[in-house]
């Protein structure tokens, strides 16, 4: 099994771009590949994406040499090990609340004797081909990272990030605002208090920070790098097509 790209540069301390797909186009999901991000994150939570459209999503978004990872929809056993199955080199669990939600999502995407994993030949092990060295290797080499958008977790982020399978911590700011009755509001003091927390427990435990800039501009991305962040999604691809459209609708209003 092939290094981690992502994986290989956070270890070096560099910071890895991805790109975000929520639409079922896999010519999306394959562009956003060409253009040269280090992953692409299908969103299996937000999206009506089907596993057979995120199986073909998978197979051009490698073809460009960029890692497919999936937002998945909740930290279930099996959809995880189908999307595992398939290929998937990368898992991004959402609404993480407690250390115990960490523990379940390891022993999912873990095989023995770290986690439950189900051993199969299925497309990520070449259909039995390379099945010994992908069993060897997935636990060292499949991405984990782990969404904080809820305020309840921020009561248990010391026993969170404790975990060394954690790879990278993941701000959802909506969903965590949400949780604060404020929604949206991320320039509110409380909400930048919750953020600063965030990173300076995940400074303290060495892990990963990572954020979705929903609405990304080269000095936006610029600034959360310079910020700490090194897990970086940019966009995503119908927010891409929605405001560079309107850039030209808004002409004739």
């Amino acid at each position: 099994m092939k290094k981690n790209k992502v994986l290989v540069k956070l270890a070096e301390q560099k910071p890895s771009l991805g790109g975000w797909v929520m639409s079922n186009s896999i010519t999306a999901a394959e562009i956003m590949a060409q253009a040269g991000f280090d992953w692409i994150c299908v969103d299996a939570e937000h999206s009506q994406i089907s596993k057979e459209t995120a199986l073909n999503m998978t197979r051009s978004i490698q073809m460009y040499g960029a890692e497919p990872f999936v937002r998945i929809s909740s930290n279930d056993g099996v959809e995880i090990k189908k999307f595992l199955d398939m290929g998937v080199r990368g898992i991004i669990i959402p609404m993480i609340k407690s250390y115990e939600d960490v523990e379940k999502a390891i022993s999912y995407i873990k095989y023995s004797p770290k986690g439950n994993r189900s051993f199969a030949l299925p497309r990520c092990t070449g259909y039995g081909e390379w099945s010994q060295d992908y069993f060897e290797t997935a636990n060292q080499e499949i991405f984990i990272a782990i969404m904080i958008e809820h305020i309840d977790a921020i009561l248990d982020l010391d026993k969170i990030f404790s975990c060394k399978d954690i790879h990278a911590v993941f701000v959802g700011p909506y969903d965590l605002s949400g949780s604060m009755n404020i929604p949206g509001q991320f320039d509110n003091p409380e909400f930048k208090k919750v953020i600063n927390l965030i990173q300076e427990k995940a400074v303290q435990h060495n892990v990963t920070m990572g954020y979705h800039e929903v609405h990304p501009t080269q000095e936006k991305i610029k600034n959360l790098i310079h910020s700490g962040m090194r897990f970086i999604a940019c966009g995503m691809d119908t927010i891409f097509l929605l405001e560079k459209s309107k850039e030209f609708t808004s002409i004739i209003d």
